[in-house]
């Protein structure tokens, strides 16, 4: 899609959630000094399927509480190890 982003003209991605970062765009002769592929570091995209038991908004919340305990044991893991 063409966008008009402060006064110029610029080509994005149609759809972000798509776009698997593969470098395709910029493969060809002379497009990689005309496209530019940036990530945002704090940004982050999940995909979360259910077979219906359990919300996919819950499923989330849990594996949240699992990913903070796990970073939680890292964590206990590197003071013991420099203490």
């Amino acid at each position: 899609e063409i966008e008009d982003l402060g006064g110029e003209p610029q080509a994005v991605v149609a759809n972000p959630r798509r776009c698997t970062m593969c470098r395709e765009c910029i493969r060809a002769p002379g497009m990689e000094h005309k496209v530019k592929l940036l990530r945002k570091s704090n940004h982050f995209v999940f995909t979360v399927e259910t077979v219906g038991a359990i919300s996919p908004a819950d499923i989330f919340k849990r594996s949240l509480d699992v990913l903070a305990e796990k970073c939680k044991t890292i964590l206990q893991e590197l003071k013991s190890k420099s203490g």
